[in-house]
C-alpha cells in the first residue's frame, strides 16, 4: 500500500501520453476453439501480423476497428478440470520453462538460460518504470554511468479507460536497442460498476462498487466478458513484443494474498480461493494454449498459501515487500531479507504440496521492494533472489511539492536521500553480486546502445 501515491501519480501522468495506436503486431485473422483445457489447433500455414511479419503464435481475432472480436473470443472457454489434469500429468521440471511454446522460441530460451545461469550466484537489478520521462534511469546513470539490467513495465495503460501503447514501445526499445531484460506487471483496471462502464475504471477494491469476482470466472456474465476481452487485448500487446523478439517476465494478479486489488483474496473461504485459481488458469490457458504465445516467462506473486497454483503454471515465485520501518542498518536489512525469503519459500513449498510433490525448485525473486537492497545484506542472509525490483517515483528520486522530481540545473533528478544516495548507488552497482546493465552479456536480440533519453540528457549537459 505504500506505493498508492506513486501509482496514482503515474496514472495522472498517463493522461498526457499519446493516444493508443492499435499495435502493428495485432492480427485481424480469426480464431476459434472449444473448451478442452488446451487450445484447438487454430494456426494457419504462415500466420502474419498486419505488417506481414510471420507470427510464432496464433493470430488473434480483431474487429474492423481493431478491438477484440468477442464473438470469436467467447467461443473458447477454459476447461479447468482438463487443464489441471494436464498439469498433473507432467513432471515438474524447474530447469525448463513451463511454456512448451517458449521452448521453441530461441530468444526466449536465450533469456531463460541466462536467468538459470545467474540464479543463486548473482542478483539481477531491476527498476519499475511508470512515466516515459525515465527519471529513475537518470538518477542511476548520473551516479554510476550504469543502469539496472532489467526494467519493469505495466499493462495498466492498455485496458480500461486508458488506451496507450507507450509502455509497449518503451519495452521494445529497451530490449532491442539496449539489450536489456523486460518484466511486466498488470494493474488490471475494470469497471467500478459493471452496469455503468462510463462510471470509471479501477483496480483498487475500495474504489469498485459492483464487479463480482465470482462472475469474472463465470461464462455468460458481464464481468466474464470484460475479463476475456482484457486478457485477449493484453495478448495482442504480448504478441507485438513477440514479433519484435522481446521476451517478458510476466507477473499477473500480483499481491493476491491480500484484498487491496480486486483480484485478491476478499476472504479466506474456499470459494474465494478457487476464484483466484480459476482466474490465473484462465489467463495462463488463453495465452499459452489458445493464443500460443512464445515469449512469456511466468512469475507467480500470490503471497499466500490460499493462492497456491500448480507449479506447472509458473516459472518464478516472487514476493513483494516494503520495509516495516525505516531502519536500514545492515543487521536490520539482513534479518528482514531472511524473513521474507523464508516466507516465500513457505508459499512455494505449499504449491509443491498442493501438487503432491516434495519441492519445485523454482527460482525465487523479490518482485517489488521500496529500497535498493544491500548486496552484503543479501549475502549474509543467504537470500539469493533471482532479481529485485524497486518501485518507481519517490522510491528513487526526490519529489517536489507537486509530486514531480526536483531537477538540478542540468535536468538531473536528485536521489531521494531518505532511501538512497549517489554513493550508495555507486557502491551497490559496483558490487560483483549485482548484475547491472553494463554487466549483461550481449544478447542476440538487442544492440548495446545507451538509451536515447540518457543520450539526450548527456547532450544537454554538454558531455
Amino acid at each position: 500500500m505504500k506505493k498508492f501515491f506513486s501509482i496514482m501519480l503515474a496514472a495522472a501522468m498517463a493522461l498526457t501520453l499519446t493516444a493508443c495506436q492499435r499495435s502493428s503486431g495485432d492480427s485481424q485473422s480469426s480464431q476459434s476453439g472449444e473448451s478442452t483445457g488446451t487450445s484447438a489447433d487454430t494456426s494457419v500455414d504462415t500466420p502474419q501480423d498486419n505488417a506481414g511479419t510471420r507470427l510464432l503464435s496464433n493470430p488473434i481475432a480483431l474487429t474492423e476497428d481493431g478491438d477484440i472480436d468477442m464473438s470469436v473470443a467467447l467461443a473458447y472457454e477454459t476447461d479447468f478440470d482438463a487443464l489441471k489434469a494436464s498439469f498433473e500429468a507432467k513432471e515438474v521440471d524447474a530447469s525448463k520453462p513451463v511454456s512448451e511454446n517458449a521452448r521453441n522460441n530461441k530468444t526466449t530460451m536465450e533469456v531463460w538460460d541466462y536467468l538459470r545461469s545467474v540464479y543463486g550466484k548473482q542478483v539481477i537489478t531491476c527498476q519499475q518504470q511508470m512515466g516515459s520521462e525515465g527519471y529513475e534511469d537518470l538518477v542511476f546513470y548520473n551516479a554510476s554511468n550504469d543502469l539496472t539490467a532489467m526494467k519493469g513495465f505495466d499493462f495498466i495503460f492498455c485496458t480500461g479507460s486508458y488506451q496507450s501503447d507507450d509502455m509497449i514501445d518503451m519495452a521494445i526499445e529497451w530490449s532491442k536497442n539496449s539489450g536489456g531484460l523486460v518484466a511486466f506487471t498488470w494493474h488490471w483496471n475494470v469497471p467500478k460498476d459493471i452496469d455503468n462502464p462510463d462510471g470509471g475504471y479501477a483496480f483498487y477494491t475500495n474504489e469498485i462498487t459492483n464487479f463480482s469476482q465470482i462472475n469474472a470466472v463465470t461464462p455468460g456474465t458481464k464481468e466474464y466478458e470484460t475479463v476475456i476481452h482484457d486478457i485477449d487485448l493484453i495478448a495482442t500487446k504480448i504478441q507485438r513484443m513477440e514479433s519484435e523478439g522481446v521476451t517478458i517476465l510476466f507477473r499477473p494478479l500480483h499481491e493476491a494474498g491480500n484484498a487491496w486489488f480486486w483480484w485478491g483474496l476478499q476472504g479466506r473461504d474456499s470459494a474465494t480461493n478457487e476464484v483466484f485459481q480459476k482466474l490465473w488458469y484462465m489467463i495462463y490457458d488463453r495465452l499459452e494454449n489458445y493464443h500460443k504465445l512464445t515469449n512469456i516467462i511466468w512469475v507467480w506473486n500470490g503471497q499466500n498459501p490460499h493462492t497456491a497454483i500448480h507449479p506447472n503454471s509458473y516459472d518464478i515465485a516472487g514476493i513483494d515487500r516494503y520495509y516495516d520501518n525505516e531502519d536500514t542498518s545492515a543487521e536490520a536489512i539482513s534479518e528482514y531479507y531472511a524473513r521474507c525469503y523464508s516466507e516465500l519459500q513457505g508459499f512455494e513449498k505449499y504449491c509443491a504440496e498442493v501438487a503432491g510433490i516434495e519441492s519445485t525448485g523454482k527460482m525465487l525473486t523479490l518482485s517489488e521492494c521500496g529500497y535498493m537492497p544491500d548486496p552484503e545484506g543479501i549475502k549474509s542472509s543467504d537470500t539469493m533472489w533471482l532479481y529485485y525490483m524497486i518501485w518507481n517515483g519517490d522510491f528513487v528520486y526526490e519529489p517536489s511539492g507537486g509530486g514531480n522530481p526536483l531537477l538540478d540545473f542540468d535536468g538531473t533528478p536528485s536521489p531521494n536521500t531518505k532511501r538512497l544516495t549517489n554513493e550508495m548507488i555507486q557502491e551497490y552497482f559496483g558490487n560483483d553480486l549485482f548484475v547491472t546493465w553494463s554487466k549483461l552479456p550481449g544478447f542476440s536480440f538487442g544492440e548495446r546502445n545507451i538509451p536515447q533519453k540518457i543520450q539526450n540528457w548527456q547532450f544537454y549537459k554538454g558531455d
